[in-house]
């Protein structure tokens, strides 16, 4: 059986790892990733629309600004739908939803091993402290590869204003984006520090279990030495 103080320390690794889990699981079920106003240009008014971008669904909505013609009604549809031909853009944002997914996947086998190890003594060294290293660094590398491609996707391939295209049934021209990113996609952040707060517990675990060792080796070595004196 562990000790009382691993079983503490191991569960409060275990505690920030099912944060981090429910963080990404809250990323991918809410669609409140980027919010983005497109200039367009009519034949005699201009406008903005209002895109607001989830992993999944995409709302549309276009305001007049000036000149004379009626504002249109929100639009609601899969992204998917709209990304039909295969582009970078599609590209990058099935890479986004990949590496998430194996960053969900990573942090439930991160789970499973701080839990494993605050009830029992894993034999195997890679289901200890080891094991817990591993899939938090994994799972934040996969997290902050998807924020990064997601972004590049927003700001470099224009993913909002290719949408609002694709969802007008206009001729208008579109122009320039302003994007502003949600908590869906902030709450990726708090998944690494989670990730980050796992590994700092359990180094912490590690770092106290060599002291005492060491402390426990101290008294044999001056032992030793007062033999050979004597």
């Amino acid at each position: 059986m562990p000790s009382k103080q691993k079983t503490l320390l191991f569960f409060a690794g275990f505690v920030s790892s099912i944060g981090s889990f429910a963080a990404i699981c809250t990323c991918l079920g809410t669609q409140q990733w980027v919010s983005s106003r497109v200039q367009f240009l009519g034949g005699n008014y201009t406008g903005e629309a209002h895109v607001n971008l989830g992993l999944f669904v995409v709302d549309s909505r276009k305001t007049i600004t000036s000149g004379v013609a009626l504002d249109t009604q929100k639009i609601s549809k899969q992204v998917f739908d709209l990304l039909k031909e295969t582009n970078s853009v599609k590209i990058a944002h099935i890479i986004v939803i990949l590496f998430l997914v194996l960053g969900l996947a990573c942090c439930f086998m991160g789970s499973v091993t701080t839990c494993l190890n605050s009830v029992s003594n894993p034999y195997i060294t890679f289901l200890g402290p080891l094991g817990v290293y591993v899939w938090s660094s994994i799972n934040a590398i996969f997290v902050l590869l998807a924020m990064i491609v997601f972004a590049v996707n927003i700001e470099a391939n224009n993913m909002p204003k290719n949408l609002a295209k694709a969802m007008d049934i206009t001729n208008d021209v579109y122009g320039t984006s302003t994007n502003t990113y949600g908590y869906s996609y902030y709450l990726l952040i708090l998944s690494i520090c989670l990730n980050l707060a796992t590994t700092g517990i359990i180094y912490y675990y590690q770092h106290i279990r060599y002291s005492k060792q060491k402390e426990q080796e101290r008294p044999m070595e001056i032992a030793s030495k007062d033999s050979i004196l004597f």
